[in-house]
C-alpha cells in the first residue's frame, strides 16, 4: 500500500483511533508546521503558538486566565509565555488592578506574528484540502468539532485519579 494507508478495519472506532494516530505522527504535518511556526531563528512549539493566538485575541490576560483557556497548569503557562516575552512577542507585568496577579498581552510584533501564522495556516489548509469537495470539508469540520466536544464532555465526567 504505497499511499501509507492501512486496510479498512472492521471496527470504525479502531479506524478513527488509527486515523488520529496517523495525523499526530505525520512527518509531513510536522514539516509544514515547522515553516508556519518559525520566528527568526526560533521554532515556536504548538503550545506557544496557541498561547500567542490567545494573547493576540484579547487586549490583556491574567496568567491564570490564560492557563485556564489553554487547559494547562499556571506554572506551565508561565514557562510557555517566557520564550514569547524573550522574543518580544508578549509583554508581562504585574496586574495594575491587583498586584498579586501577573498580566500578559501580545506585543505589536506578537500580534503581527500571530496574524501571519493564522493566515498561513488557513492558506495551507485550503491548499491541502483543495481536492476535497466543499461539502466534504464542511462535513469534516462538523464531525471534528463534534469529536472534540464529545472528548471534552467525557473528560469532564471522568473522575481524576487520586
Amino acid at each position: 500500500m504505497s499511499s501509507g494507508t492501512t486496510a479498512e478495519p472492521l471496527d470504525p472506532d479502531a479506524g478513527l483511533v488509527e486515523a488520529v494516530l496517523r495525523l499526530r505522527r505525520s512527518s509531513p504535518s510536522r514539516l509544514l508546521q515547522q515553516d508556519l511556526y518559525q520566528v527568526g531563528d526560533t521554532q515556536l512549539t504548538p503550545v506557544q503558538v496557541d498561547a500567542l493566538e490567545c494573547l493576540a485575541g484579547r487586549p490583556v490576560w491574567r496568567m491564570h486566565e490564560l492557563a485556564a483557556r489553554l487547559g494547562i497548569d499556571p506554572s506551565t503557562a508561565t514557562r510557555t509565555v517566557d520564550p514569547l516575552v524573550r522574543l518580544g512577542l508578549a509583554e508581562r507585568e504585574p496586574d495594575p488592578a491587583n498586584r498579586r496577579y501577573v498580566s500578559v498581552r501580545a506585543s505589536r510584533r506578537g500580534k503581527t506574528v500571530s496574524g501571519r501564522i493564522t493566515r498561513a495556516r488557513l492558506a495551507l489548509m485550503r491548499d491541502v484540502l483543495a481536492p476535497m469537495p466543499a461539502e466534504d470539508r464542511a462535513e469534516l469540520t462538523r464531525l471534528l468539532t463534534q469529536y472534540v466536544d464529545l472528548i471534552e464532555e467525557y473528560a469532564r465526567g471522568v473522575p481524576s485519579a487520586p
